[in-house]
């Protein structure tokens, strides 16, 4: 009885994952002039809750397999499959993915058109470097758009900045006022 309700209930993560996944590359894939992607995880590029699910099986397994029970290594690897699985859709969910319409961040539903980008600056903060976008919204309201670049990417997204918005957004010089202004 067990082992009937486990099975099911393996089935049905395996199948909520395949589902997830499919939905997620399709949503990925259908994405046009992608120039740059990076993933966002907070454990060395990759999300935590999932890759500690398979760390944790692959303990399991290692822990279990040498046992006589016939059925574990069906159930490991259906359990290996869906989390496999889980990975790599919450890595493609999590993903910046930078295009030629502008950038976009998935799994916090944020993004912004370059036409949107009205001015942005890079700040580093230590080891890290964030690049700040300022845009308007749709209500005209200026808001601010925060992207950590990592550094094998920096470079190249630098490259892809400059070459959408520096020539649209003009970098005067400053205005001389008040007693500098009299004096020139």
């Amino acid at each position: 009885m067990f082992t009937i309700l486990h099975s099911i209930l393996l089935f049905g993560f395996v199948g909520v994952t395949s589902l997830l996944l499919l939905i997620t590359a399709a949503h990925r894939f259908r994405m046009r002039q992608v120039l740059l992607s990076w993933p966002t995880g907070r454990f060395f590029g990759l999300p935590v809750w999932p890759t500690a699910f398979l760390g944790l099986l692959c303990l399991f397994m290692v822990v279990a397999l040498p046992g006589e029970r016939s059925f574990a290594t069906g159930l490991f690897f259906g359990y290996l499959v869906g989390g496999v699985f889980w990975l790599v859709s919450v890595m493609l969910a999590s993903a910046v993915v930078v295009t030629g319409f502008g950038i976009s961040r998935h799994r916090r539903g944020d993004g912004i058109a370059w036409e949107q980008i009205v001015d942005y600056f890079e700040v580093e903060q230590g080891a890290r470097q964030v690049y700040v976008f300022l845009y308007g919204d749709e209500r005209g309201r200026r808001r601010r758009f925060e992207l950590v670049v990592p550094p094998r990417h920096r470079t190249r997204f630098r490259h892809i900045v400059r070459a959408r918005l520096d020539a649209r957004i003009e970098f005067g010089t400053p205005q001389a006022t008040g007693k500098k202004a009299l004096e020139g």
